[in-house]
């Protein structure tokens, strides 16, 4: 894993008093710039998904994910707007496989200091925060900072549990282990202490840290509060014998945890200890520890649950110990609770941040050593294994030759005109030609490197003029599959004005991919030599592409070719290239046999319906039929979920049919009058199957929002 070195795209949100905001991008790849927006966050809106998250508000849960949807899309629309949104996409340009960090200074946002940021949600991507290339932290700015030091192995963990009596019981030992398990190699290995305090008394802290051993990490497991009277943050620690809870501030933690000068991060495993006051943004727990310049600070912003908070410290102290930033780490502990749990809990925790760098730890070194990073870079770095890597190398290299030698010797020689060139590419020498152009890829990137089928995909091409002269004006193209095909034709193309020699420019496109598996795209660049090169042979530059294995959603807002999908109506193959086609079921009705797909918007989000193109509300209960192709083996089908929303109580059916329609199950779900109007699925496993019909009662609606299908895991 090699070290992620973020580049930095640093916001400001800033509440104007006459309902504006001011976001300010203060430090980019690409400069600074400052916009005035309106505030689109309705207070409704805003307690609607704090209630969800934070367990007020009980919803169904796919329910709960569209609401966390629409709502991260809206604030990645209220940030990410005009030109800042511009500078974003230039700068992951520039950042590629480095990262970039969204950096959020919310000190001067008033009452949307409180929103949840980490649900930030690029509509053509996915969460920022559940991507190791773009993690999102809170960096007040206002503050000091401890340098960061380097120092000797082993790492320090204080580890203080507090579980008060009147306090609701805690998982506080399944945590614990979750502890023990994530770092019991580094344990092992000596690279890594956990020290465990039990008795949750301030003066019992106040003594551990000076008994003269430096501790690197406090991690704090038990209760927190906000207290809104008061306008600060509570931990609840223990009172000497009765065992009762005794409110210890924000402050009063930080007073005594500043004087350790070695701890660099504190971890609040606690509810509520990422809250402050509107008006006093170091009013919260984590805000006084980092107002007094703790380097690092993780905390709750939302009740989260013994189930989460314990996947949340396995994953993130694992991630730590394999040498990732804790940026990277906090992404990595997100995907395991949302891949894990299956719910919103990976938004809860927040990173206070404002330490230059994500690595916190780097090993004391002397003038021959770098700086640790842990996992296999350290290992790495030995001069051991170096050493017989490069043996390895010497050996690899010597079969190689050899055979090269003795493949020489058996074949006849290749004639010049036996050398392959794709379709699109006629190369005429033009040796009278007074320029020196040599257009090459240097890189080719996908953002997310795994997408899922169906998720749009950044694919970014690297372009470099290695000649001495001005390019002029050229083309570039991108393959999904391999671009030799008789029938390949460019998924993405584009033009280049031009490029001065030794200049780089990257090319950036969106693509879905529509199946799982590995792909062989391949970037070409001058691909009809329009600018006239003097070598055109390194002009393309294959890459190949695997797709991740979770599910394919299909949502109905884009279309294969990254269109948006308009209302009207839908001829049903709109999706064929992801392996789908629907129809309206008019069988045994001809009143109807004009009818057919509709698109609709309804609350942001598309809606499949059936009607009659010019009298929607007739033949509007018609059956969707889904036909389920199965172009790879693969990747064999092995479960699909349909989203619809009831209009009338009674009984809708999902109908799971074999290739030649034979009905192999049914699956129902009665929906009560109360439950009219909330979002329900309906899933089935597949086995083999190729057709769904949704049915719904004759005095209702069909009313579809997405189809998931997912594959048979390895």
């Amino acid at each position: 894993m090699a070290t992620q070195e973020y580049l930095d795209f640093e916001l400001t949100v800033e509440a104007l008093p006459n309902g504006q905001l001011r976001v300010t991008l203060a430090n980019s790849p690409v400069g600074s710039v400052a916009v005035d927006v309106p505030n689109a966050i309705t207070p409704a809106e805003a307690e609607r998904i704090i209630g969800i998250l934070d367990g007020r508000t009980r919803v169904p849960r796919g329910e709960a994910a569209r609401a966390a949807r629409a709502f991260g899309e809206k604030l990645f629309s209220l940030l990410f707007s005009g030109q800042i949104y511009a500078a974003y996409l230039t700068s992951r340009s520039q950042a590629g496989e480095r990262g970039l960090r969204v950096r959020l200074n919310l000190d001067k946002a008033e009452a949307l200091a409180d929103l949840p940021w980490e649900l930030l949600r690029d509509p053509s991507g996915d969460y920022l925060a559940l991507s190791r290339q773009t993690p999102i932290i809170r960096y007040p700015r206002l503050i000091t900072v401890r340098p960061i030091v380097e120092i000797s192995l082993p790492l320090r963990v204080l580890v203080l549990i507090s579980s008060p009596k009147d306090q609701a019981a805690l998982n506080v030992e399944a945590e614990w282990q979750s502890l023990q398990e994530a770092t019991a190699d580094l344990r092992q290995r000596g690279l890594l202490e956990l020290e465990r305090v039990d008795d949750a008394q301030l003066i019992t802290l106040q003594r551990k840290l000076r008994g003269g051993v430096s501790y690197q990490v406090f991690h704090y497991i038990g209760h927190a509060t906000f207290d809104e009277r008061g306008g600060v943050g509570m931990l609840a620690f223990e009172t000497p014998r009765t065992e009762l809870t005794q409110p210890v501030s924000g402050e009063a933690l930080a007073r005594e945890l500043v004087e350790e000068n070695s701890i660099r991060l504190v971890v609040l495993n606690a509810c509520q200890g990422a809250r402050q006051a509107q008006n006093d943004p170091f009013s919260g727990i984590a805000s006084s520890l980092v107002a007094r310049g703790v380097p690092a600070v993780v905390a709750m912003q939302f009740p989260i649950t013994d189930d989460a908070a314990r996947v949340f410290a396995h994953e993130f102290y694992r991630a730590l110990s394999e040498g990732y930033p804790i940026e990277a780490a906090m992404a990595e502990a997100r995907r395991a609770i949302s891949s894990s749990l299956g719910n919103l809990e990976w938004a809860t925790p927040v990173l206070f941040l404002r330490a230059q760098s994500g690595v916190l730890f780097p090993k004391r070194r002397t003038f021959t050593e770098r700086p640790s990073y842990g996992g296999l870079r350290e290992a790495l770095l030995r001069p051991r294994v170096l050493i017989g890597l490069s043996a390895l190398a010497i050996v690899l290299i010597g079969i190689l030759s050899l055979l090269s030698s003795l493949l020489s010797s058996l074949s006849p020689p290749i004639q010049a005109t036996a050398t392959p060139l794709l379709n699109i590419a006629t190369f005429t020498p033009t040796s009278d030609a007074p320029r020196n152009i040599d257009l090459v890829i240097t890189r080719v990137r996908f953002l997310p490197p795994n997408p899922a089928p169906g998720q749009a995909v950044t694919v970014a091409i690297e372009l470099q003029n290695n000649g001495t002269s001005d390019s002029g004006e050229f083309d570039w193209v991108w393959f999904d599959r391999n671009a030799e095909a008789e029938d390949a034709t460019p998924a993405l193309r584009g033009r280049v004005a031009n490029l001065s020699p030794r200049a780089k420019t990257t090319v950036i496109g969106t693509y879905r991919f529509g199946w799982w598996g590995t792909y062989l795209t391949t970037a070409w660049v001058n691909p009809d030599n329009r600018a006239p090169e003097s070598n055109i042979f390194n002009n393309f530059v294959p890459r190949t592409l695997t797709t991740s294995a979770e599910p394919f959603v299909v949502d109905f807002a884009r279309l294969p070719d990254e269109s948006l999908l308009e209302a009207g109506a839908l001829r049903g193959d709109e999706f064929a290239k992801w392996a789908l086609a629907l129809r309206a079921e008019t069988e045994n009705k001809p009143e109807c046999a004009a009818a057919s797909l509709l698109v609709s918007l309804a609350d942001d989000l598309n809606q499949i319906t059936t009607g009659l193109p010019n009298a929607p509300l007739r033949c509007a209960n018609l059956p969707v039929i889904f036909d389920l192709a199965q172009p790879s083996e693969l990747a064999v089908l092995s479960g699909a979920r349909i989203e619809f929303l009831p209009t009338a109580p009674g009984e809708y059916i999902l109908e799971v049919r074999a290739p030649d329609n034979r009905l192999q199950r049914r699956e129902s779900l009665n929906v009560t009058a109360g439950e009219v109007g909330k979002a329900q699925t309906l899933s089935a496993t597949l086995n083999g199957a190729a057709r769904l019909v949704l049915r719904v009662p004759e005095d209702g609606r069909t009313i579809i929002r997405r189809l998931t299908r997912t594959i048979a895991q390895p």
